[in-house]
This record gives C-alpha cells, sequence and structure tokens, in this order.
C-alpha cells in the first residue's frame, strides 16, 4: 500500500481510499470521475444520469424538470454528474440492470424479494445511496442566487461533506472490493401507493440534513435512511404497523417527514469509519448505540409540522382556504396517515 495524506492506493494506483481533503478537492469540487478519481484529460467521459435513463425513459423524464433547492428547475435528461466511460459502464452491469429488475416487481413481489434475499436489501440501499450522493454533488455546480448580483455561492457550500464521505465510501463499494458491514444499512420503509389516473406515478425527493430519500414508483413507495443503521426503523415501527391500505401521496410524504424528523433528532448517533487490516483487506464498519432514542422536545431544531408543510406546500391547488391549511400543516394541526385516535386514514375508497 503507498498512502498520500491518508489517501490508500493499492499497487496497481486504485485509490482504495479518499481521505476527506482529496475527497472535497478532487470529488466535491473538482471534476473527476466520481467512482475511480480519474481526471477527465485521462479517460474517455460520458458522465453518469442521477436518476437512471432505465427510470427516465419508463416515466417519460427526459424532458421534465426537478425542482432545484434554489426553486430553479432543472432538465432531468441534462442532470448528470462527471463519470469515466468505464465507471459508467460498471454501475449499469452491477448496480442498474439489477435493481431496474427488481423495482419492476409488485409491491408484493418486492417485499418478498427484500425480506427472503438480503442481496436485495443490500442492492436497493446502494442504488438510494447512489442517487442521493449524485443528487447533491450536483448541487455544487448550481448557485443558490438565481440572479448572480446577489452572490454566487454554490448550493452545495452549504453541504457537510464530511457525512457524504461516508456515503461516497460506500457507493465506491464494487470499485474498490471493499467488505461491508450489515451494521452499516439504514432504515428502509417500502409501502403501498395508490395508483390513479390523477396521481402521477413517480415522485422523487430527499432531505440533506436528514439523509433521507423517497422514490415512488407506480403501485409502490421506497423510502429510505442512509445513516442510522435502523434507528429509525426502531422508532417507527410500530405506527408504520398501522398501514392497512395503499398510501396517497400526502401520505407518503407524511411518512417522509416523520422518518426526517426522527433521523435528525436521535439522542446518540451511529459512528462510520473505513479500516484496513494485515492483509490490505478494506472494510467499511459502524458502531452502533446500544438503544434508539430522541433527543428532548426543547432541544429540537424543526417541528414535524414545519417539515410537513415544507414537503407539501406545493402540492395543495388552488383551494379557498389554501393560506388556512398551510398554516394548520406547519403548526401540526393537519395529518394525513393517522386520525387523533391513531388509526390509519385509508383513502383507497375514496378513489
Amino acid at each position: 500500500m503507498e498512502s498520500e495524506a491518508m489517501t490508500i492506493i493499492d499497487k496497481d494506483g486504485k485509490i482504495l481510499f479518499y481521505s476527506f481533503e482529496d475527497f472535497y478537492r478532487r470529488i466535491v469540487i473538482g471534476s473527476d470521475c466520481f467512482i475511480c478519481g480519474a481526471s477527465q484529460d485521462s479517460k474517455k467521459f460520458n458522465n453518469e444520469h442521477i436518476l437512471p435513463d432505465w427510470l427516465l425513459t419508463k416515466y417519460k423524464l427526459h424532458n421534465k424538470t426537478i425542482t432545484l433547492a434554489n426553486a430553479a428547475q432543472f432538465q432531468y435528461g441534462r442532470y448528470t454528474v462527471p463519470c469515466c466511460e468505464e465507471c459508467n459502464s460498471d454501475l449499469g452491469k452491477n448496480i442498474e440492470i439489477p435493481v431496474s429488475k427488481l423495482l419492476k416487481l409488485s409491491y408484493s413481489e418486492i417485499c418478498q424479494a427484500i425480506t427472503t434475499d438480503q442481496s436485495n436489501l443490500h442492492l436497493l440501499f446502494k442504488w438510494l445511496m447512489l442517487i442521493f450522493f449524485k443528487t447533491h454533488l450536483k448541487d455544487t455546480e448550481f448557485n443558490w442566487n438565481l440572479d448572480p448580483r446577489k452572490g454566487t455561492g454554490k448550493i452545495g457550500e452549504t453541504y457537510d461533506w464530511q457525512d457524504m464521505h461516508h456515503i461516497h465510501c460506500m457507493i465506491r463499494k464494487d470499485y474498490t472490493n471493499a467488505i461491508v458491514d450489515t451494521n452499516t444499512i439504514g432504515s428502509i420503509f417500502i409501502v403501498p401507493a395508490i395508483q390513479h389516473t390523477s396521481i402521477e406515478p413517480f415522485d422523487f425527493t430527499d432531505n440533506t440534513d436528514g439523509k433521507t430519500i423517497m422514490i415512488r414508483l407506480d403501485e409502490f413507495c421506497v423510502i429510505c435512511v442512509l445513516n442510522d443503521s435502523c434507528g429509525t426503523y426502531s422508532l417507527f415501527k410500530d405506527d408504520i404497523a398501522k398501514i392497512k391500505g395503499a398510501l396517497t401521496p400526502f401520505q407518503l410524504r407524511e411518512i417522509f417527514t416523520h422518518v426526517v424528523y426522527i433521523n435528525l433528532n436521535l439522542k446518540e448517533r451511529p459512528v462510520y469509519y473505513s479500516q484496513f487490516s494485515e492483509n490490505a483487506e478494506y472494510h467499511i464498519k459502524a458502531k452502533i448505540p446500544e438503544t434508539a432514542e430522541l433527543v428532548p422536545e426543547e432541544e429540537r431544531q424543526i417541528t414535524h409540522g414545519e417539515l410537513l408543510y415544507h414537503y407539501c406546500k406545493d402540492m395543495i391547488g388552488p383551494v379557498e382556504n389554501k393560506k388556512t391549511i398551510l398554516n394548520e400543516i406547519k403548526m401540526g394541526k393537519r395529518r394525513y396517515l393517522l386520525n387523533d385516535s391513531g388509526e390509519f386514514i385509508n383513502h383507497s375508497k375514496d378513489l
């Protein structure tokens, strides 16, 4: 092994582990391939779609737009990050092709596949990590202010890239042959979604601080926390168990905000680290708390209502009492998932 500023390189010149400084300089603010680290003048690049092409094609998204954190619109077809041709091909073979087959299953079939074969769970988790990382790596290109006279700072400059460093290590697993501790797997919820002509079959959002991502695909929705080692699941599983039917878009967003809220307020967090053994094996490990519990309410920085407002405000159409509804959501006085008695609100029959 050769080491330079904590970056670990093997005898063949492959970068096994980036120091944080090299990760930030070469990947975050640089333009090297985010997998192998090759510079754009050393290999052929064709870049990597943040949402894979098979998904863009299925939901006819190439010419549609995603709303960025600065409220600007950006076309999905041009939503890419630097990636060399070789790594792009490997990502397709090792992740996109198998995960596309998994996600084409029905709701009941994917639940069966995840619970009976742990490799499917790991594959799905790795794919969600990959999309999350690419999404926020792309944010280093976009200005916060649409008017450059108000400043040219980038969206990505506001992120804590120390936390992203672990995610970067995880998504490079197939390239580095790292042995990943099962305790690194985060909370994954797969819930049924209502299908109706009035409802878009695709939805995608995430929360940067909460390291949580949500993707809705037809009859099911996947919500995943990337950095909690299932701590959120242990605190939310009883509420999830109350779901007795397919969910509306508002209900899906409410689950998402519950999950983000819990993860943001975990009292003790897992610690993730990379380790090399004497025989040069690369391990990615986790030290996890004995129990999962939340910080006292007075120490929490945001309310659940404020989170729900943020993720639902653009979904409410031009109704007469819109301002009142939005205020009630923000104040925590409106809920869509469970009623005041804690029972599931089933809207399936309404449609």
